[in-house]
């Protein structure tokens, strides 16, 4: 009897735990697979495949977004080290008269230009004057954001998204086709296509912009944030190196570029240097310094320093002129015409006090007491 209570409470305990490893495997299993399945930026950008840019890109509610324009059809163009992490990529465009001309690049050399976490990278920051910009991809997108933490993985929004061409449901675009042909004739559906053209419609825009206006982007950006932590916290030491290989092109960078700097002064240097020793210079230097000495000598001749040692301002001017007078305070001087006679000025009237004949002191300086 104890021991078929023994095996009944065993096969009852085995049971009930069964079914609850099941549940707990399955957790992890979902968990490990939502984090795996995200890729890193470089990895998820597709080179092959055309994305059309959507700008002006704002909140619509319930974590979707809206975009009021539609601008490029472009394809992405990738490089990467020797060692493999990306560094750069381009928007090379691919339509219209511009068509296969580089519109916009970012690389990792340049200054204010940084990414970590290879090898899964998840986020490019562009650093600003006034606010920094992000680049995230996840998915069909490669979307420009806004005030991105990626200590916290978290973001504020969106401003601009590349969609890959095309992403839409065949059957979203079939229906579309056959409700076009049945309105064909329709004045009312005319003008009605009319109006979403100006307002910059889904049929403008084209059909992947429809599914992207459906989803939760604030939860698909969070999760794929969140997913890239935690695969960056976990990195091995040999994995952490890559960030450095990064780091490492915008120092090589900024060394190279003050190498060609400090080459190009000391060439300058060295020219200017050399070109001061020949006769010519020295010859056009002396002239230089006696064209001064005579226009300071002719500068001297043709003024006279009035000296001012009474108590209080004074103020000289022409012989009958209330205007043109110069100001002497107690204790200064100041430059007169040589050749003009100067009299006192009291209360804006000249008087007949004259304190400097013409003529008498050029180049020197007079007392007026």
């Amino acid at each position: 009897m104890t021991c078929y209570k023994k095996e009944r409470n065993i096969n009852f305990k085995t049971k009930t735990m069964k079914p609850m490893k099941h549940l707990i495997l399955a957790v992890v299993l979902l968990i490990t697979t939502a984090t795996q399945a995200q890729k890193s930026f470089f990895e998820n950008i597709s080179e092959t495949e055309t994305y059309n840019l959507y700008i002006k890109v704002s909140k619509a509610g319930d974590g979707t977004y809206k975009a009021e324009e539609k601008t490029s059809s472009v394809k992405f163009k990738k490089e990467y080290l020797p060692t493999g992490e990306g560094y750069k990529f381009s928007t090379i465009i691919q339509e219209g008269p511009k068509k296969g001309e580089t519109k916009m690049t970012i690389d990792l050399s340049d200054e204010k230009r940084t990414c970590s976490g290879y090898p899964y990278e998840s986020v490019i920051t562009i650093e600003g004057w006034s606010s920094n910009s992000y680049y995230v991809s996840v998915d069909d997108y490669v979307f420009a954001l806004e005030g991105v933490s990626t200590k916290f993985a978290t973001f504020k929004g969106i401003y601009a998204v590349y969609i890959k061409a095309g992403t839409a449901p065949v059957k979203a675009d079939a229906e579309k086709k056959e409700q076009k042909t049945k309105k064909k004739n329709s004045f009312f559906a005319k003008m009605k296509a009319l109006k979403k053209e100006a307002l910059g419609s889904v049929g403008v825009f084209g059909p992947e912009y429809k599914e992207f206006k459906k989803k939760d982007l604030d939860k698909i950006i969070t999760d794929y944030l969140v997913a890239m932590k935690a695969k960056q916290d976990g990195r091995t030491a040999k994995q952490k190196q890559s960030d450095k290989n990064v780091a490492k092109l915008t120092i090589d960078k900024l060394a190279k570029e003050k190498a060609a700097s400090d080459a190009s002064w000391a060439e300058s240097k060295r020219y200017n240097d050399f070109v001061k020793a020949t006769p010519e210079w020295q010859d056009l230097e002396r002239r230089k310094k006696l064209n001064e000495a005579n226009y300071q000598g002719a500068q001297k001749a043709n003024k006279v320093t009035l000296r001012n040692t009474s108590g209080s301002t004074i103020y000289v001017c022409p012989k009958g002129m209330d205007t043109h007078e110069i100001e002497i305070s107690a204790g200064g001087t100041a430059k007169w015409d040589c050749d003009t006679d100067g009299y006192l000025q009291v209360n804006g009237k000249a008087t007949n006090a004259k304190v400097y004949s013409k003529n008498t002191g050029c180049g020197n300086t007079i007392t007026i007491r």
